[in-house]
């Protein structure tokens, strides 16, 4: 006799919806989450949505509501009510590490819309409570167990060790997943890299670019190697979420935004600026699962993703992983049913070179020395980078901007060849690129 039909590990994003559409269907299931509070961001997100074009297969559209925004996935068929206004955000920012600036800026359909991922989350467990969805919070799962017919996880809450049992589970517990890596998932994933990330939300930035997102790089504006990437914040003008790229220990990154923000020669940015929220989180970044379940077993979003499927992914992970739960507890073969959608829909499963163009928006700079990209910073302003729409997504973009900087009058040569070069280039190139580059 099992306490539960299904445990779900995990109640970011993914797990919310998860539990709710098991729910909804009668299924006797419960969510685990060390969280104290589920609407809690703790994990550093930018909180962008992107819409109006494919995107780990899935195509979002966004209706507003009269201050509020119905999202719909339009592939899969699940939808529900952000319960905020969704910002359209227009250009984007690079600053390189000499100080040169480039801006693109799509003058019609926005690069995409912002939201709060807490507010993201409490209208996901809005409906988890409508549907009266028990949880247990504030708990931690020390392990997960294969048992007859079954699963049992070992969980701690409030200084107490005990064991629940379950028919099925769904692993959605992040990028770090401790249950994939406790029933030995991870043994044949190839481990790209780990570090720190800080992220602190501002109010009160004078910030003269355009409305838009910002990446910096360079030891002159982040005091050593690593990034910052500023998203526009919901709060509205002058809120950024501003985070930081580093590599171990943890206090690089809280380094990186301490000097960004009080060092660098965009410190007066934050003369009256103003913290209200701070994330963190270790990111690990594996090659991804493909096979996503094993027995009882299925590893939902994150936990089975390289890098993170971001909030609409994850969302329609839930969405796709409960539905394929689903199937499994009638019997039928639905851990496979989410294999498939899984494997079709996110392009690195298939593509090994898509996990390359996801890094690269923030790597690609390391490919060029600092006068090459001063010179073409200096004739992007001559020829500015300006459209009606710009679908290029995290995927495609350093791809679209090569192919816009290949566009320009004047470029040598061997400048051309480099940057089809980064186009090609795939984790192995990348690998060796950033051994050899420190800045």
């Amino acid at each position: 006799m099992f306490d539960y039909d299904v445990i779900v590990a995990g109640c970011g994003p993914a797990g919310l919806t998860a539990a709710t559409e098991l729910k909804a269907k009668g299924v006797n299931v419960i969510g685990i989450d060390k969280k104290p509070k589920l609407d809690q961001n703790i994990r550093s997100a930018s909180g962008f949505c992107i819409d109006g074009q494919d995107m780990n297969g899935e195509f979002v559209q966004l209706k507003p509501l009269n201050g509020k925004t119905e999202i719909n996935f339009t592939k899969c068929g699940f939808s529900f009510e952000y319960s905020k206004h969704m910002e359209g955000i227009h250009h984007t920012h690079i600053i390189s590490p000499s100080g040169s600036q480039f801006q693109a800026t799509a003058r019609k359909k926005p690069l995409y819309h912002l939201f709060n991922p807490a507010t993201w989350l409490s209208d996901l467990l809005k409906r988890a409570k409508k549907q009266k969805v028990p949880f247990m919070t504030s708990t931690t799962i020390i392990r997960a167990k294969e048992i007859e017919d079954g699963v049992e996880l070992t969980i701690r809450n409030n200084g107490k060790t005990s064991t629940k049992t379950c028919r099925k589970l769904i692993a959605s517990d992040g990028l770090s997943s401790r249950i994939t890596r406790n029933l030995g998932f991870n043994k044949d994933r190839i481990c790209f890299g780990k570090g720190p990330t800080i992220e602190y939300e501002f109010t009160d930035v004078d910030c003269p670019l355009d409305r838009g997102d910002i990446f910096a790089t360079g030891e002159r504006n982040i005091g050593g190697p690593g990034g910052i990437i500023a998203i526009p914040s919901y709060r509205g003008e002058g809120a950024y979420r501003f985070e930081t790229m580093s590599a171990l220990p943890g206090k690089s990154a809280y380094d990186r935004i301490e000097f960004f923000t009080k060092k660098s020669p965009y410190a007066k940015w934050f003369k009256n600026a103003k913290v209200v929220e701070k994330s963190g989180a270790i990111v690990e970044i594996f090659t991804p699962i493909k096979t996503p379940y094993r027995g009882n077993i299925l590893l939902v979003g994150d936990a089975a993703a390289f890098a993170e499927c971001l909030y609409q992914g994850a969302t329609s992970c839930g969405y796709m992983g409960a539905q394929g739960m689903l199937k499994e507890l009638e019997g039928k073969n639905g851990f496979q049913d989410y294999t498939d959608w899984w494997m079709a829909s996110f392009e690195w499963n298939t593509e090994p070179r898509r996990m390359a163009d996801y890094v690269k928006r923030t790597l690609f700079l390391r490919f060029f020395s600092q006068e090459q990209i001063d010179f073409l910073f200096d004739l992007a302003k001559k020829h500015p980078a300006v459209v009606d729409q710009m679908d290029a997504g995290v995927f495609d973009y350093t791809s679209e901007l090569m192919n816009y900087f290949l566009g320009l009058p004047g470029i040598p040569e061997d400048l051309q060849e480099r940057m089809k070069m980064i186009q090609e280039a795939d984790m192995a190139k990348i690998a060796t690129v950033i051994s050899k580059r420190q800045d």
